[in-house]
């Protein structure tokens, strides 16, 4: 079958020493368990995903320019770890600072993203079931985001932070709201956690397996990931424009692609038809068995 050929496309690609399409190159570390754990069901593989991370990026602030180059932005900062304020704060607020750049001025945001994974379903059967499962441990925004010529979830959900820190020219805000934010954002860090850990024990307790298989993945610290520029790269949310200092990228939001790429958009088409309110215990019902 179709699906049993990508999936096993998909599952040759996570294990290659090769980096994957990404502008990363690798898994994030911290999910890794939980992709194993999917890709142990055979009516599921993942195909893209980000384990939750804090950030800082900067686009144009000169809305023509978004019209003209394509879309994507600079990385000044990436974790996928909780952050200490002063990991952040030297990037920010240089104790030497650049001269005026004759390049125009670039939105500072800072940003807070969850988990979100994309993963391709034999059916439509499964895709509920898993999606009815997600929602069960609080990725309250998951859906089937595809059912044409493969039926595609996203799971995620809505504990997002995104706070226009200024520009280039100058941040509009000072050291210490930064600092707020970083703690305000590794409470979200933690709650993600908690739920990634949910999310796996559930997945477990309804037959998916917890034998972790070695697949290539990035060590994720405090500081800056850095990325291999100009790597295209499916991503499930897009944004922001053409950025000229950190690494660039083509989007705004990137995430390791497992080998056989999907987008999402933004909204699910079809959201999951029947959620279930029963017991956890009720969902493996419903679920195909390994």
């Amino acid at each position: 079958m179709e699906f049993d050929k990508r999936k096993d496309a998909a599952m040759v690609a996570m294990k290659s020493p090769e980096p994957d399409n990404s502008p990363k190159g690798t898994l994030d570390l911290p999910i890794i368990p939980l992709l194993n754990a999917i890709n142990s069901h055979p009516s599921f593989f993942t195909t893209s995903s980000c384990s939750g991370r804090i950030s800082v990026f900067s686009h144009p602030t000169n809305q023509s320019a978004l019209k003209k180059k394509a879309k994507g932005g600079t990385w000044i900062f990436i974790s996928h770890d909780p952050v200490h304020p002063s990991s952040l704060l030297p990037l920010l607020y240089p104790a030497s600072p650049d001269p005026p750049s004759p390049t125009p001025s670039q939105n500072i945001v800072f940003r807070f993203e969850p988990l979100i994974i994309a993963v391709e379903c034999r059916d439509l059967e499964a895709a509920q079931s898993l999606v009815s499962l997600a929602i069960s441990c609080g990725f309250r925004e998951s859906g089937i985001t595809s059912v044409s010529k493969r039926i595609i979830i996203a799971i995620r959900c809505s504990i997002r932070l995104e706070v226009p820190l200024g520009d280039s020219v100058k941040l509009m805000v000072s050291k210490e709201y930064v600092e707020y934010l970083v703690g305000v954002a590794n409470e979200k860090m933690e709650a993600n956690r908690k739920r990634t850990d949910l999310f796996m024990s559930t997945l477990i307790k309804n037959g998916f397996s917890s034998r972790q298989i070695p697949v290539k993945g990035g060590v994720n610290g405090f500081g800056s990931e850095k990325y291999d520029e100009g790597k295209k790269i499916e991503t499930l949310r897009s944004s922001g424009g053409n950025g000229v200092a950190g690494q660039e990228g083509k989007s705004s939001t990137t995430y390791s692609v497992h080998g056989v790429s999907s987008q999402c958009g933004s909204e699910p088409l079809a959201m999951i038809l029947h959620p279930l309110t029963g017991r956890i215990k009720q969902l493996d019902l419903l679920l195909p068995r390994p």
